[in-house]
């Protein structure tokens, strides 16, 4: 299946879960994104158990949200992982107000697990695009890390990063809009993320 094909056939199980298939089409997006959900969640989580927790939160929000997903703003699997971020780091928030937990950083991270479902081929190109994720990420320079860090995997705003590093909101933005630059030209160069 071409990536296009593939991509349409996303947006058209969302559909059919917005038209009310609860079963086949859910099950199938859990099937495509499963994975991919559940190591958005253990890498913001830190916690197997936590990310296991959440995996099935996030699918039922998908499915009552499945009636407001705009093709037009995103694809079917930028939606997923926006909703799994999004759940994770309100999750990881709550703990951190309970008194836990810390961010983990990239290095400590174990690389995104291909879903044991994937055919060999699919799960071969899931492990070359985490391995190239992290080629990127070795492209940062210390402060570009820490700051990315903090916002996309630790859930922080960027007031919060300036005052937990002590530097102005301003550096902390572009520290992040740099470190997003330097990411995407090496992953451009690497031949993107397909």
């Amino acid at each position: 299946m071409t990536a296009a094909a593939r991509a349409q056939d996303d947006r058209d199980l969302v559909a059919a879960m917005a038209a009310g298939d609860s079963t086949s089409a859910l099950s199938e997006i859990y099937n495509r994104f499963g994975g991919m959900v559940m190591a958005v969640l253990y890498r913001i989580m830190g916690s197997r158990a936590e990310a296991e927790e959440l995996l099935q939160e996030v699918f039922l929000e998908l499915w009552r949200r499945a009636p407001t997903y705009d093709p037009t703003r995103a694809s079917v699997s930028t939606w997923v992982v926006t909703i799994a971020r999004s759940r994770g780091i309100d999750a990881l928030r709550a703990r951190q107000r309970r008194g836990g937990g810390r961010h983990q950083p990239v290095e400590e991270a174990p690389l995104m697990q291909a879903p044991e479902h994937e055919r060999p081929d699919e799960r071969m190109a899931t492990n070359q695009r985490s391995q190239r994720v992290r080629e990127a990420l070795a492209e940062l320079s210390d402060v570009q890390r820490e700051a990315l860090e903090l916002s996309y995997f630790g859930g922080m705003s960027h007031r919060e990063i300036a005052e937990h590093i002590d530097i102005p909101v301003g550096t902390v933005k572009s520290r992040i809009i740099s470190g997003m630059k330097v990411l995407r030209t090496a992953l451009a160069a690497q031949g993107g993320l397909q």
